[in-house]
């Protein structure tokens, strides 16, 4: 048995390489950027540059500078994480392992270190026990913290291009700081919890008093935690004090985080755009909601390149970027996204500011992916304005560059405040186009583009509804619903009507399950719009998912590869949204399945031999490749096997008829009886007491009072049309009619 303790990670090159999660030939540029990120967090005015040898480099601040008895401490490995920074903020760094990975570098490579601070000159020698021993060796006569580091030959060549991130750093730290506390609502219990674990020297009380709007109140929340240690608190009662604390203050706008955007930045690197938001974090079924700042700034540029920033310092995980025709293409950090920029190439700076940041490395590389929506549109918005100030003669815009552009301006021509239609958005983007296309543009590739851009933001353009597209069909009911905008945003699902819902590819199999009374076997709905699964199609699904009730999703398609693509795009989309309470089932069919239920494959002719069909990542390569040449249609089964196949495969779910809970069990019988009770009882004494015959007598007596207010009906209907124009002429009338007959009968 071989134990190794953390600290030992930082010693050797290899395994700093890996606990700092950079190339052994980026470990440099990391020193200097964690010690950039330390001058910067202590004063304003910060230098970076190389030392007079070119064979190391230094950084130096103007604040309060060090204490010269902690010194050692702060740079030696052997230590614990300490840092104010696990208390969630827009600030830099995340995990204080900085000062680690400087001293880890110097022991490392067989470097020197030097930090002259507070009147002293020190040299400091990390030792492989984990301690840094620091000798005195004269005095110096400036204000602040200056390090100075050499790093041996491991590290590789010390120029220009190792400051980089440093002066990344620098150039980035402009602008607006968040002024504010750590809020409630930017954690989970858990990672409350661990927060309490860290605080190994505050009370409970301590602690609550340091986040937003909990200062005043902290006697009210933490009342049973008195004298209580921050590290005692269990989980469950970490939960109880974040629900206390949420109750005592409001979420953060994300607009109070601060910005980097000043007129150097506008100057130097390029056209500007903001975008602000929101991401969450879920853990055992609780939401943590994260504020963010993405800013842009984009010029046109021979080469793409992009410089991504979290929290005014470069990351050090590395996003890749290519130009290719039109497209711009983001690989690293949880990108894998391809977007249309037209067909110049560009440099873009992007600026991350949030609370917190998922990190997926100890070198803090992020994942970007819950920001993704944030970074497209602000980049996308960047990119715009670049083109618009772009010198005349550069090479001529796309279509989908120009419907982006005035996507806003459409939208309050076409709407004016009110919702309108897709066609009416084209029609109010359209003398746009034709004035730079100079010609007409095609509708059907106009609805492409805004596709691909709602894709993109991850939303619907806010007031657009599109017709209906797809049919959703209630058992049980016999109810078929046109699946459109409209009918989801005000869709009321029936009560403990089915506990299933099955999503279809094909239109033509909902005749055949509801002519064999399938849906109602299963207690299953039915739902199709035609192929892939439209925005309104997926919106359904959410909305079902978020009910009281428990539904189980499914999808059936082709053994093709867009059958693979409409299931992934299916469940892809209902995973995007929070709290949710179904799951999605593929049923099928697969390749394999329909081979080995002998179903006739068919050839799939490729247009061009060297273009591939895109397949879903849960298909293994093999039938991937498969599927780049073959299909296999739901149709091939005869409808007596594709029955009997769909109803083995809800056999195996174990889903099972839908029972409700023993309360609405009970409430359905006492409903039913006192309807079946008020039903026979109302008829009963009707027929007892001659019902009709007492309405011919009072209709006979008010005959001359209806006859005289007949008279006077068209005038009185005028005025009451122009007091109240949204109602039908026949609502007034019929309050005419309820006065009059309920005055008969009381008098």
């Amino acid at each position: 048995m071989f134990v190794r303790e953390e600290w030992e990670l930082f010693r050797t090159i290899d395994d700093l390489s890996h606990k700092a999660g950079v190339p052994r030939d980026k470990i440099a540029s990391l020193v200097a950027k964690e010690l950039m990120d330390n001058a910067l967090d202590a004063s304003e005015s910060c230098e970076v540059g190389l030392l007079d040898d070119h064979a190391g480099f230094f950084v130096q601040d103007h604040g309060p500078g060090l204490d010269p008895a902690q010194v050692a401490d702060l740079f030696s490995i052997k230590r614990p994480l300490k840092s104010t920074k696990l208390l969630r903020l827009p600030s830099r760094g995340a995990l204080g392992n900085g000062l680690r990975v400087v001293a880890g570098a110097v022991l490392a490579t067989g470097g020197k270190l030097r930090v002259s601070t507070r009147g002293l000159i020190m040299d400091l020698t990390p030792c492989s026990d984990g301690i840094t021993s620091v000798e005195v060796i004269g005095n110096c006569g400036y204000d602040g913290t200056r390090v100075e580091v050499h790093l041996g030959p491991d590290s590789g060549p010390i120029n220009d291009n190792t400051l980089q991130w440093a002066y990344g750093a620098r150039i980035i730290s402009r602008g607006q700081y968040y002024k504010g506390k750590s809020s409630p609502w930017w954690y989970t219990s858990r990672a409350f919890h661990e927060l309490c674990l860290a605080a190994k020297d505050m009370t409970a009380r301590d602690l609550v008093s340091q986040f937003e709007g909990c200062g005043s109140k902290v006697g009210t929340i933490t009342s049973g935690f008195k004298g209580r240690q921050a590290a005692d608190v269990t989980l469950e009662e970490a939960k109880v004090l974040l629900d206390k604390m949420r109750a005592e203050s409001a979420p953060v706008k994300p607009n109070r985080l601060g910005y980097c955007k000043d007129e150097y930045l506008d100057d130097n690197l390029g056209h500007y755009a903001k975008e602000v938001g929101t991401f969450k974090l879920e853990s055992d079924s609780e939401v943590a909601e994260i504020p963010y700042v993405i800013e842009a700034w984009t010029r046109l540029d021979e080469q793409a390149e992009i410089y991504i920033h979290v929290n005014r310092t470069p990351i050090t995980g590395e996003v890749r970027i290519y130009h290719s025709k039109t497209e711009l293409q983001l690989f690293g950090c949880g990108l894998r996204h391809e977007f249309d920029v037209g067909r110049r190439s560009l440099q873009v700076w992007l600026s991350i500011i949030t609370p917190f940041m998922p990190i997926t490395t100890d070198g803090k590389s992020p994942d970007l992916t819950y920001l993704l929506g944030g970074i497209v549109r602000t980049i996308k918005k960047s990119i715009s304005r670049a083109k618009r100030n772009a010198p005349k003669g550069s090479a001529p815009r796309s279509q989908k560059e120009i419907v982006i552009e005035h996507i806003p301006e459409g939208i309050e021509q076409a709407g004016g405040g009110h919702r309108y239609s897709q066609r009416q958005l084209f029609y109010a983007i359209r003398p746009f186009l034709i004035a730079e296309l100079n010609k007409e543009p095609n509708f059907d590739t106009f609805k492409g583009i805004i596709t691909d851009y709602e894709n993109e933001i991850g939303h619907d353009l806010p007031g657009m509804y599109r017709d209906d597209r797809g049919t959703l069909y209630h058992c049980h009911r016999q109810e078929n619903i046109p699946l459109g905008t409209r009918m989801v945003e005000v869709y009321q699902p029936p009560e403990w009507t089915f506990n299933k819902v099955l999503y279809l590819e094909k239109e033509g199999f909902f005749q055949i399950l509801q002519d064999e009374k399938w849906p109602e076997r299963h207690d299953c709905a039915l739902l199709t719009s035609k192929g892939y699964a439209t925005r309104a199609a997926r919106d359904l699904l959410d909305g079902l998912g978020d009910t009281k009730e428990e539904i189980t999703f499914y999808c059936i398609h082709d053994a093709d590869a867009a059958g693979t693509m409409i299931y992934q795009a299916l469940q892809d989309a209902t995973k995007a949204r929070p709290a949710r309470k179904a799951k999605v089932v593929n049923l099928g069919l697969e390749p394999e399945e329909g081979l080995a239920m002998g179903l006739e494959p068919e050839r799939v002719v490729r247009k061009n031999e060297d273009s591939r069909r895109p397949v879903a990542e849960y298909v293994k390569q093999e039938w991937k490749e498969w599927l780049q040449t073959h299909r296999i249609e739901l149709n091939a089964m005869t409808t007596p096997n594709f029955l009997k196949w769909l109803d083995d495969k809800m056999a195996l779910s174990g889903q099972g008829k839908l029972i409700p809970p023993q309360a609405i069990l009970t409430k359905e019988l006492h409903d039913k009886v006192q309807e079946t009770l008020k039903q026979t009882l109302t008829e009963l004494i009707l027929k007892e007491n001659d019902l009709e015959g007492q309405v011919r007598i009072k209709y006979e007596e008010l005959k001359p009072v209806l006859d005289k207010k007949a008279k006077r009906l068209v005038k009185d209907v005028t005025k009451d049309l122009e007091k109240k124009p949204t109602q039908s002429w026949r609502d007034p009338v019929k309050r005419v009619a309820v006065n009059l007959a309920e005055k008969s009968i009381t008098e």
